[in-house]
């Protein structure tokens, strides 16, 4: 994250919990897509930092906390998406393969550098980018689904006729599959029923 949404996000998460009814909504739809997660599970930090992104982004939350702030503002008009992370010299572009968006990170956002690392390796990310008084960020629930699935993910988007969200979440949902029976191969896993 920006320093400047870094220094909002906590505290809007601490007014948002407050809103159990509506963390509980966001949640069981974050489970449907993306699988159930318990503090035991070794996946559990990921996947609570993506469940807060998508609290803090919900328009029902916002309209709650009831602030004309800026990074209220901010949240309401993020960007989920699924990211290629493309060269761009020192600097870090986000090209979303979903909807075509692209973004160039903030140097002052936190995960500059593991993401120049991101697009050596290939792997494709599910997160939300936000714009901050430093450019545009990333919300610290970033999901990676792995390099291995990267043909079989852009093939999968490529021939998707569902709308950017409830792709993004079947996505989720694959990553999780991937990741939960171990020696099933991505092109098995990373496909629409």
């Amino acid at each position: 994250m920006t320093p400047s949404i870094a220094a909002a996000y906590d505290l809007l998460v601490q007014r948002a919990a407050e809103r159990t009814s509506d963390v509980a909504r966001v949640r069981a739809a974050f489970e449907a897509a993306a699988g159930a997660f318990s503090p035991d599970d070794s996946f559990y930090e990921e996947r609570a930092a993506a469940l807060w992104d998508r609290v803090l982004t919900d328009p029902e939350v916002l309209a709650a906390l009831g602030e004309p702030a800026p990074v209220v503002t901010a949240l309401a008009r993020a960007h989920r998406g699924l990211f290629a992370v493309v060269d761009a010299g020192d600097d870090v572009d986000l090209e979303c393969l979903v909807t075509g968006a692209a973004f160039r990170l903030s140097r002052a956002d936190s995960a500059h550098a593991a993401l120049r690392q991101a697009h050596s390796e290939g792997e494709r990310l599910d997160a939300f980018v936000i714009a901050s008084f430093e450019g545009a960020g990333l919300l610290p629930g970033v999901l990676v689904h792995p390099a291995s699935a990267r043909v079989a993910i852009e093939r999968l988007v490529q021939g998707s006729t569902l709308a950017p969200v409830p792709l993004l979440d079947a996505l989720l949902g694959m990553r999780h599959r991937l990741a939960t029976l171990g020696r099933m191969r991505p092109e098995v896993v990373y496909r629409l029923p």
